[in-house]
């Protein structure tokens, strides 16, 4: 790739020619002006711009609307991460990828619709635009599809990503069997229930969905149940064995774990911070990472003597828990007590 001096319309902004077999494109590099609104030219020079640079606009706080041309073919990471002014922004139809974080951060982005030609989409690059309510797909994309605002695959088996700023209960459709690990991963702010269907197998994580009160689960799942609105899993004879999450939302204070669960998921009590009593089973055998992440209203927790290991980072960010009773013969993981500094009491 060589950087020159080719004929800049904007004079803000710094580009660079790439030639790739003969052919010559235009990657726009960095923007540094100061205007709300920019409308991008489909050539430098005759040279048809087609990559967004990696940061490219990053963190320009005066930008509101973005143009951009129809020869474009990629958005590279962290293109608009951190615009926090930036409202609207038109796809072209001729956009391939969309990379990593490439509009995180904008906070002010309320809806996305995905063009016929995109392949690629970051499961990051939408990452914290706290106001995005929806994303559409166009329909002739034959990668991707959207239904209530929610990014799916074309055949509506994996769902993908789900809009932050979207409102009240929902119910995930029958076909879909998967959610990628960072569909729900942001900080979600309207979502009250979900509704899991028979046949899902694979699941992300809830810990930022801040009024999720419950779960609800098909009956017939094969894979997980809903305990008065709190998630569990299933063995594979169809027995209740494993607390996966708790909602952060849900009304209560106390709570205390089934007598047949004997593992608790990674992030399963993930900012649970209403909660300031959880009562612990004798015959639970395993805590996961971080699995009681931000709880600030427990102030002691009694492991049971048949607890055998407890994860990395497991009573993170509780700063108010005083007191962990537990048995010696507990194993403790790498940082298994990383950010507790109350006292272990030991049982024997």
């Amino acid at each position: 790739m060589t950087k020159i001096d080719v004929d800049n319309k904007l004079g803000d902004i710094s580009i660079e020619l790439v030639e790739k077999d003969g052919d010559f494109t235009v990657t726009i590099k960095r923007y540094i002006g100061d205007s709300e609104e920019i409308i991008i030219p489909d050539n430098f020079g005759g040279i048809p711009v087609t990559v967004i640079g990696n940061l490219a606009f990053l963190g320009n706080e005066s930008l509101i609307n973005v143009i951009l041309p129809e020869s474009l073919v990629i958005i590279e990471g962290s293109a608009f991460r951190d615009c926090i002014g930036l409202t609207e922004i038109k796809l072209p139809q001729s956009l391939t990828t969309i990379g990593s974080g490439a509009f995180e951060n904008c906070e002010k982005l309320s809806k996305i619709t995905i063009p016929k030609n995109t392949v690629d989409i970051a499961t990051s690059a939408f990452d914290n635009c706290n106001n995005l309510k929806e994303i559409t797909v166009d329909e002739q994309n034959p990668y991707f599809a959207s239904r209530d605002g929610v990014l799916f695959d074309k055949n509506f088996t994996t769902l993908i990503f789900y809009p932050q700023a979207k409102e009240g209960d929902y119910t995930i459709p029958d076909t879909v069997n998967t959610i990628t690990p960072k569909a729900f991963s942001n900080k979600i702010r309207g979502l009250t229930s979900l509704y899991f269907p028979k046949d899902l197998i694979d699941i992300g994580s809830f810990g930022n969905c801040e009024k999720l009160t419950r779960f609800s689960v098909n009956e017939n799942s094969r894979y997980f149940s809903s305990i008065d609105g709190v998630l569990f899993e299933k063995s594979k004879e169809g027995k209740v064995e494993g607390i996966m999450c708790y909602p952060q939302g849900k009304k209560g204070t106390n709570y205390t774990v089934p007598d047949y669960v004997w593992w608790i998921r990674f992030d399963a009590f993930y900012n649970c911070k209403n909660l300031t009593s959880i009562i612990l089973p004798e015959g639970l055998e395993h805590i996961g990472e971080e699995a009681f992440y931000g709880c600030e209203g427990l102030s002691e927790l009694v492991l049971p003597a048949s607890l055998e290991y407890i994860a990395k980072g497991a009573f993170k960010e509780c700063p108010n828990l005083k007191t962990i009773t537990l048995s010696r013969n507990t194993k403790m993981g790498h940082k298994s007590l990383d950010g507790f500094s109350g006292e272990l009491i030991y049982r024997d």
